[in-house]
């Protein structure tokens, strides 16, 4: 990831977070964070009393500053644009009442992004089992923001040594064969390079694409998908002047010797780029929403109810998150 140079904030529009599950480690990551985070404007999208009652659950002293537009930011304080809908603070669990605050809380953001009020969105986690069961038709943030941008959108899940996207996203396993098809490489494959030079500034990406079976199906021993699938999409993408490679079988798609040769590999299924991501780097892992009109990224981890409340929340994947969408801004500002 490039470095960042947040010395001239004056004239620039915040970034807006927000709040996610409030009842995991969100607000602890979040408090944590803003120690560190000192020369990038943001706002959090909450209930204001989430963030009083955190401060005084943490036994911590940030100053609040309410605003009612992003302008109104100020830098030094924690910047909080209030919903209309209140949120039961409960640490360690969630509650089905909150979710229309935690919906509110995008819904807003997004709508601030395409009116060009902020510069990006950083989204905290959501617990997406109680939001479904309420409701909530989209498995995961990346499925409800392209929705809303009606836009076509890949995930891409990336650390400071390697960016990694996937075909699928949050499905089944056992879906994952008969959702892949040629269009839908082709598309994800494009939707990769054209964020590869805009939001990441690298000229002629160099892009790996995987196998979705055991030593990429073994001329079609282990599988067919390869042959009927993957290999004519790559043909195809080459046609359009795309530096792609493929298929690699996964399993030595990361092998530390070959980490530098690509700018980016293209994976069939989300624990296929998972796995070895946070095994090379657990901490800072960034989910970034390439193919949106704005600029979204998250940290990659879940809502962790299990340390919620402990004071054992890393923020790490967080201020990775933040810095980033500020850099990813920055270019695309640039073209």
């Amino acid at each position: 990831m490039q470095s960042l140079n947040t010395d001239k904030t004056k004239n620039e529009l915040p970034l807006a977070i927000t709040m996610g599950e409030p009842g995991g480690i969100n607000s602890e990551i979040l408090l944590k964070a803003l120690k560190k985070i000192k020369k990038i404007k943001i706002f959090v999208i909450c209930d204001p009393s989430w963030i009083e009652d955190s401060l005084k659950f943490f036994h911590l002293e940030i100053p609040i500053n309410i605003i009612s537009k992003p302008s109104e930011v100020r830098l030094g304080f924690l910047n909080i644009l209030p919903l209309k809908n209140n949120i039961i603070f409960n640490i360690g669990s969630a509650k089905k009442s909150n979710n229309k605050a935690i919906i509110e809380s995008i819904d807003k953001a997004v709508s601030l992004a395409h009116a060009k009020k902020i510069s990006g969105i950083v989204t905290l986690p959501i617990y997406k089992k109680i939001l479904m069961d309420d409701g909530f038709d989209f498995p995961g943030h990346t499925e409800y923001l392209s929705h809303k941008d009606k836009s076509k959108s890949l995930m891409i899940l990336m650390t400071e040594e390697i960016k990694v996207a996937t075909v699928t996203t949050h499905i089944p396993i056992s879906q994952v064969s008969k959702s892949i098809n040629k269009n839908l490489l082709i598309e994800k494959c494009s939707i990769l390079n054209h964020s590869m030079i805009n939001d990441f500034n690298i000229k002629q990406p160099r892009i790996v694409i995987s196998s979705l079976n055991p030593h990429a199906g073994e001329e079609g021993q282990i599988g067919e998908e390869e042959i009927k699938t993957i290999i004519p999409a790559i043909r195809e993408i080459k046609k359009t002047g795309i530096n792609v490679k493929g298929p690699l079988p996964a399993d030595t798609l990361f092998h530390k010797d070959n980490l530098k040769e690509y700018d980016a590999r293209l994976c069939m299924f989300h624990d296929q780029a998972l796995i070895p991501l946070k095994t090379i780097d657990f901490y800072n892992g960034i989910n970034f929403s390439a193919g949106l009109s704005f600029v979204r990224t998250s940290p990659d981890h879940g809502t962790a109810f299990d340390i919620a409340g402990k004071n054992l929340a890393n923020p790490d994947s967080l201020i990775s998150s933040i810095k980033q969408a500020k850099m990813i801004s920055k270019n695309r500002q640039k073209k």
